[in-house]
């Protein structure tokens, strides 16, 4: 069977968020853009995530889908127009969904890779609009979406990116909490990242830039992909491709109710950034993290003080897993 002749590959990875990932699906399959192809990755889920995901293919799809392992990936020419992926364990979100781009990179029609949250829903003519503003603008390399609160779809979480400030490791996102008729206000304002919920990521970027850095885990990781295709691409923003987001579904992090493990890797990740980037901003980055003991304490989380001082000095090498 030929190849399929379709120009993006749309890559979801599920962690323990099936109903999210399959309504994820839904919207997809109701968009009015049809030259896509669905990567699955399964990230090893500990619940019934994988019988329920072939489930939700078969009815979707009916032969039209396959199923492969991690190890099949680079070895193995797909046909099918979705695909799941069985990877060998637990990698994140940047080794999640690297091996669903690996997949993508074979297939020599690919032109565009995006990369969606699990816990999203599109707008029918969200791909339509990203892909035409990719065509008007060939020099960005990865564009990101209006994304909306799934719960409150008339106001923006994001237009499309954020700002990084590097003397205190903080994000801005840009348009934050405006309406989502006011997004083409947005478009031409300068985007430090692309925020990782919707990437639509060139052929031209993977091939240059290369993949995610898997070992970043959790959050952040766009930042320094970002930064990592400095003076070779621009970032952009597609006002009119609406994503709904329903945020931070299988990790906790929603709002102001932040698990154990996001707080980990958020705190983390924002010295391992500063130390790759900015150095010279170490300083400030680690005198917030006083502010940061400070908030623990004030909303009684007295476990995580000492979790904030074994980043501190050990931040290049510690992992959630080395947690009492």
């Amino acid at each position: 069977m030929a190849a399929p002749k379709r120009p993006v590959w749309i890559v979801l990875l599920n962690w323990k968020g099936v109903e999210d990932t399959i309504c994820c699906i839904d919207s997809l399959l109701a968009m009015s853009e049809t030259g896509w192809c669905l990567a699955v990755c399964d990230n090893a889920s500990p619940n019934d995530s994988l019988p329920r995901l072939r489930t939700a293919l078969r009815d979707r799809f009916g032969d039209d889908w396959t199923e492969l392992s991690e190890a099949d990936v680079a070895v193995t020419a797909v046909a099918t127009r979705a695909v799941l992926i069985r990877n060998a364990g637990n990698h994140g979100y940047a080794g999640g969904n690297n091996v669903g781009l690996r997949l993508a990179l074979c297939d020599p029609a690919m032109t565009h890779c995006w990369v969606l949250n699990n816990d999203t829903e599109v707008a029918p003519d969200a791909l339509s609009q990203v892909l035409s503003h990719a065509a008007a603008h060939p020099d960005q390399g990865i564009i990101g979406s209006t994304l909306a609160y799934h719960d409150r779809p008339c106001i923006m979480q994001a237009a499309g990116g954020a700002q990084y400030n590097r003397w205190t490791g903080m994000v801005r996102l840009i348009g934050h909490a405006q309406p989502v008729a006011e997004a083409a206000g947005f478009a031409g304002t300068r985007l430090d990242f692309v925020v990782g919920a919707a990437m639509l990521i060139s052929r031209p970027w993977l091939e240059q830039i290369g993949l995610m850095d898997a070992s970043y885990f959790l959050y952040l990781e766009e930042v320094d992909y970002c930064r990592k295709g400095r003076g070779r691409f621009a970032l952009g923003y597609a006002p009119g491709a609406i994503v709904y987001h329903k945020e931070g579904g299988s990790t906790g992090g929603k709002r102001q109710d932040i698990s154990l493990l996001a707080d980990f890797y958020n705190i983390r990740n924002r010295l391992r950034i500063t130390w790759r980037h900015f150095p010279y901003a170490m300083p400030t980055v680690m005198a917030g993290l006083l502010i940061t003991i400070a908030n623990r304490m004030r909303r009684g989380q007295w476990d995580r003080i000492g979790m904030v001082f074994r980043i501190a000095f050990n931040f290049q090498r510690i992992d959630y897993r080395d947690l009492p």
